[in-house]
């Protein structure tokens, strides 16, 4: 397929899509032995005094040793060569990428010989076209978006995922009053195309919610609508939008997908395919830093949010990415990350994806999915 054609069809989906951290002491000196006094014998003739002898020359002072000659200093190893690397993100900055900016500052990056240069996202600036055209070697991204990637015969090769729940989500305000899914029935939702509104639709049809009996409007990334009463619903992430709405004055409630059985991933890390064999190490090397970076955050977290908040002060508060670090936490150190290692991934998670994917996506492509992932470096 011709390059400038696949960028050309990424950019026109992922336009839409994207809408969607280190005795001895001194010894005593012996005492000389007492020489015993001289005493004459009684009656006996003092005898003669023996002739004087020749006074004996005084031996030369031995020489002292030559000195040795000094050792020779030890050869310093050579310093490590740092690899210069790129990351992409798919956002701008925040802690839901804190695992990154920790990395970087506490030298985790440096201690597996990469200089790693973190670079964000925004509404414009997608992670993967920009990896595929080689401004950056590695990128985060939604696992959804990857497999569309795939799809398109766009060579990259996920390699770690490190929110092993995907916080996509559903909220409604608390006054609302909804307790389950099967009380979202006839409500109006909210949603913008991408990763929560597919996941949404798979929840609810997988616990016995049709999603044709909820009342749908697309709108934009304001939570304006749902806090003046004009919709019940949003599609969100819980990381983010619920926290707003909460530090706003509205207590909500969430609905999570992975909750409710469709189990997937986010904050996939990703490479070209050519990268990926070229490079194996410093592959491995990036996956490790990034799980040391998320560990430290979550072990130490108002150094990782003081570390996250100096990267953007004008726009990043600490109170606010406080409370999306907490709600992180669980989508990071899920039960399987705590077994397996943060990053790792599995079979059926990826394969959770190609369904929703196939049902709520319009994907249609045939792929192997075994070509998606590659999980050799855990």
């Amino acid at each position: 397929m011709n390059v400038r054609g696949v960028l050309t069809r990424w950019l026109a989906i992922l336009a839409v899509m994207a809408i969607a951290a280190s005795a001895c002491g001194d010894d005593d000196d012996a005492s000389a032995p007492s020489q015993p006094e001289a005493t004459d014998a009684a009656g006996q003739p003092e005898p003669e005094p023996e002739p004087e002898r020749a006074a004996e020359p005084e031996p030369e002072p031995a020489a002292e040793p030559e000195p040795e000659p000094a050792a020779e200093p030890a050869a310093e190893s050579p310093p490590q060569e740092m690899q210069d690397v790129s990351l992409r993100l798919p956002w701008f900055p925040s802690v839901q990428f804190a695992g990154s900016y920790v990395a970087a500052a506490k030298g985790f990056f440096a201690e597996e010989g990469l200089n790693v240069a973190i670079n964000p996202g925004g509404f414009d600036v997608n992670s993967i076209t920009l990896v595929v055209a080689g401004e950056d070697e590695f990128g985060l991204h939604d696992t959804n978006s990857l497999l569309f990637a795939a799809g398109e015969e766009i060579p990259l090769v996920t390699v770690a995922t490190y929110l092993h729940a995907h916080p996509g989500a559903i909220m409604a305000l608390e006054s609302s009053g909804f307790e389950s899914l099967a009380d979202l029935e006839g409500a109006t939702i909210g949603f913008q195309e991408g990763g929560p509104w597919q996941l949404t639709q798979a929840m609810l049809t997988q616990n016995g919610v049709d999603p044709d009996l909820l009342n749908q409007v697309a709108v934009g990334f304001d939570l304006t609508p749902l806090l003046e009463g004009d919709i019940d619903l949003l599609t969100v992430f819980s990381t983010n939008e619920p926290i707003l709405a909460e530090q706003l004055g509205f207590p909500v409630d969430v609905f999570i997908p992975y909750d409710f059985g469709v189990q997937t991933s986010a904050n996939a890390l990703f490479t070209t395919t050519a990268y990926r064999q070229d490079n194996p190490e410093v592959v491995c090397a990036m996956v490790r830093a990034l799980a040391k970076g998320w560990q430290y955050a979550l072990d130490n977290p108002q150094e990782a949010v003081d570390i996250v908040v100096a990267v953007d002060p004008e726009n990043l508060s600490a109170e606010k990415e406080s409370a999306s670090l907490e709600a992180v936490r669980p989508s990071v150190l899920s039960e399987s990350a705590l077994a397996d290692g943060i990053g790792t991934m599995t079979q059926e998670r990826w394969q959770t994806v190609d369904d929703v994917l196939r049902r709520y996506g319009g994907f249609e492509a045939d792929i192997d999915l075994d070509s998606v992932h590659d999980d050799y470096c855990f």
